[in-house]
């Protein structure tokens, strides 16, 4: 395994994605796992995670962006397998709860807060944006940075749906992890208001850092390829400067086939693909999950196109994939792909890429400058 690894993990429709540092810690950020869509969260955590000291597998850190169903699916079902030491929490009061996992999702906190009660400030942490590195890992190797929120939401009044879940994205959680020249922004379902306040808060300084700290290799897409990254609704003008200040050689979007909501949407796939060129954005629909590894002379590589076998490893059984998922929050809306065996067909595969795969564009051509150069493997 290299030094620094991040893992987008295909796990339809929503997000999950694992990082390990240097210093062997697990870091999960966000939870779905629903039968029958991508693979199973939990066999690949069972394959690839270290034993924890009460014999469990050991996650260092559970990370979760914003409760919303599709960033939360399973999380009960996950603490009580797997040892969490540490949690890295949203900051939204309970009047913009509108999740069918919520119920679990408290449940957590609860019970994480019970079995740390006398150093609680130790294992649960609530992030917010600074203009410092958040925290370290691996004697300061491996570095992050919190862009939002900015800290805690508690509306004074109750919200209708809609309104709830704009004021949960535009609040929720940023990260940007760096390691040896090469860095990942991981947004969860980040809004436009959410980038505008955070471009604004690093705009025009000079004696501490700008706008620069913003530039990261690889993006994660927000909101599973949304528009709403960019605009408040299909015809406004596009936002842009967050996305020219990231300046992302590579864009991995966390979508599942068959999005009710139609993501990702063609215009922001559009956004994005005269961002980093047609051939660097990635839909998880199609190229599966995808492994970004870094070895510890910085060496950097993003391996994509390894959906067959990780389908083959760690796909559903026959028998969990007749369970059904709470999945309400949006987003979802999504047909099972075909099963045999334990892994996703060929076929199927084949028609998940046909429904995701846009038409062919030329690919914009400009020139990137980039502190450390990604080498692009394929599986197989």
């Amino acid at each position: 395994m290299a030094a620094f690894e991040a893992t987008f993990i295909d796990v339809g429709h929503g997000d999950a994605t694992l990082i390990k540092t240097p210093d062997d810690r697990y870091i999960l950020i966000d939870v779905r796992r629903c039968p029958g869509e991508g693979i199973d969260l939990f066999k690949f955590l069972d394959d690839v995670l270290l034993e924890g000291d009460d014999g469990r597998k050991r996650i260092d850190i559970l990370v979760i962006t914003h409760a919303h169903d599709d960033h939360i699916t399973g999380i009960g079902d996950l603490y009580d397998r797997y040892q969490v030491i540490e949690l890295w929490w949203p900051q939204h009061g309970k009047k913009l709860a509108i999740a069918g996992n919520y119920e679990q999702f408290e449940r957590v906190e609860e019970e994480h807060r019970a079995a740390h009660e006398d150093d609680i400030d130790e294992y649960l942490k609530y992030p917010q944006g600074s203009r410092s590195h958040w925290t370290t890992f691996a004697d300061d190797e491996v570095t992050v940075r919190c862009f939002s929120p900015p800290g805690f939401i508690d509306p004074e009044e109750e919200l209708d749906e809609d309104e709830a879940k704009r004021v949960v994205h535009e609040n929720c959680m940023v990260l940007k992890f760096s390691y040896k020249g090469c860095a990942i922004m991981l947004t969860g379902d980040s809004n436009k208001d959410c980038w505008e306040r955070i471009v604004s808060y690093y705009e025009g300084r000079t004696e501490e850092e700008g706008t620069e700290v913003l530039q990261c290799q690889v993006l994660h897409a927000s909101h599973h390829g949304s528009r709403t990254f960019v605009k408040d609704s299909k015809n406004d003008d596009a936002y842009r400067e967050a996305l020219d200040l990231i300046d992302p050689e590579f864009v991995l979007i966390s979508v599942g086939p068959d999005s009710k909501h139609d993501h990702p949407h063609d215009d922001m796939l559009k956004i994005y693909e005269d961002q980093a060129g047609e051939d660097n954005v990635l839909q998880s629909c199609a190229s599966g999950t995808v492994r970004l590894e870094i070895d510890e002379s910085g060496e950097v590589r993003l391996v994509d196109n390894e959906g067959e076998r990780y389908a083959e490893d760690y796909g559903w059984d026959d028998a969990d994939d007749d369970k059904d998922a709470d999945d309400d929050d949006g987003g979802g809306g999504l047909r099972k792909a075909a099963i045999v065996g334990g892994a996703v067909t060929a076929g199927a595969l084949a028609a998940r890429k046909a429904r995701s795969t846009p038409p062919a564009r030329p690919a914009p051509g400009h020139e990137k400058t980039k502190q450390q150069p990604l080498r692009r493997e394929r599986y197989g």
